[in-house]
């Protein structure tokens, strides 16, 4: 009786062993082949972002550079010698705008554009300080009634201790560099949604122009049409990536752009861009281009006519 209970002892022992080897070996399969797939589409990835840099778009005199970011905004103008950055998305995408500036030979940023204090827009700035310092740092002016978030106030130290030259954002302020001129617009009313407050810049190179809204709503749009700023221009980055809060038709109409860009991640919980912006754009005959389709997007210029690259 003893000896065939440790008969079948030894046989289960055996059975488990085998079965535990199994699974070892199919676990370590599976794990390979998941870390060969991740490798395969991180080198598809690197590729065709590198791809980007040797386009016709980017090897013209001024390129911009709109960074995929998921649900974030990361902008990169370029034009010879000088760089310009216009935010830096979540704190968990800023290693990627740091490797597209690394992939693009940026090693300094002359002006810095933080448009307002969300975290998908400033969230990547504080680590990139610390990487790159720029030669000028410029802030939203936000109202001291509403509150600072944390991302806020961490952006603030940092830039503080790495004594980095600020500014707070000035309306119709001309920063020239060379043949690029940018001029910054804000709201001059006291507003209760912080996107509100949104620094909207243009760029002006030649005859080409580009508009940045940030996350500028319909309330400052019409602040803006109304005091008949020279928003015109042909290339337009959507506010609020492509929200129905902005866009309005009659904007879209006031600033006359032939292309839009939608920076905005793929499946998004918003919904961006909205339907009701698509049909705006698509009625003025506005050429849309979106990070969560194209990844990262280049229009770039000669000061006459555009060149695009998109990273798929």
């Amino acid at each position: 009786m003893n000896k065939n209970h440790g008969s079948k002892k030894g046989v289960l022992g055996i059975v488990i062993t085998i079965a535990v080897l199994v699974i070892s070996a199919i676990f370590t399969f599976g794990q390979k082949n998941l870390w060969k797939s991740a490798i395969n589409q991180t080198d598809t990835k690197t590729a065709a972002v590198s791809s980007l840099q040797s386009s016709e778009a980017a090897t013209q005199p001024l390129s911009v550079h709109y960074i995929d970011v998921d649900q974030g905004d990361s902008t990169l103008i370029c034009c010879g010698e000088y760089h310009i950055l216009i935010d830096c998305a979540k704190k968990a995408y800023e290693e990627n705008v740091f490797s597209y500036l690394d992939m693009m030979e940026v090693d300094s940023l002359d002006l810095v554009i933080a448009t307002h204090p969300d975290a998908d827009h400033i969230g990547g700035f504080a680590d990139l300080v610390g990487k790159i310092k720029p030669a000028l740092y410029v802030l939203p002016q936000i109202s001291p009634n509403i509150k600072k978030t944390q991302t806020e106030l961490t952006l603030l130290n940092t830039l503080k201790t790495m004594k980095v030259k600020t500014e707070y954002a000035v309306n119709e302020k001309v920063y020239a560099f060379g043949d690029m001129r940018i001029t910054t617009y804000i709201t001059q009313s006291e507003q209760s949604d912080k996107n509100e407050y949104s620094v909207v810049a243009k760029l002006e190179y030649k005859n080409a122009s580009y508009l940045f809204m940030g996350d500028a709503g319909k309330t400052v749009e019409n602040e803006f049409m109304k005091a008949q700023y020279p928003l015109q221009a042909d290339v337009l980055k959507a506010g609020h990536h492509g929200s129905s809060k902005s866009s309005s038709a009659k904007f879209v109409r006031f600033v006359a752009p032939r292309y839009c860009v939608f920076s905005c991640g793929l499946d998004n919980d918003y919904g961006h861009p909205h339907s009701e912006v698509l049909q705006i754009m698509k009625k003025q005959k506005v050429s849309c281009y979106r990070t969560d389709e194209r990844g990262s997007i280049i229009i770039g210029t000669d000061g006459a006519r555009y060149y695009f690259a998109t990273e798929r």
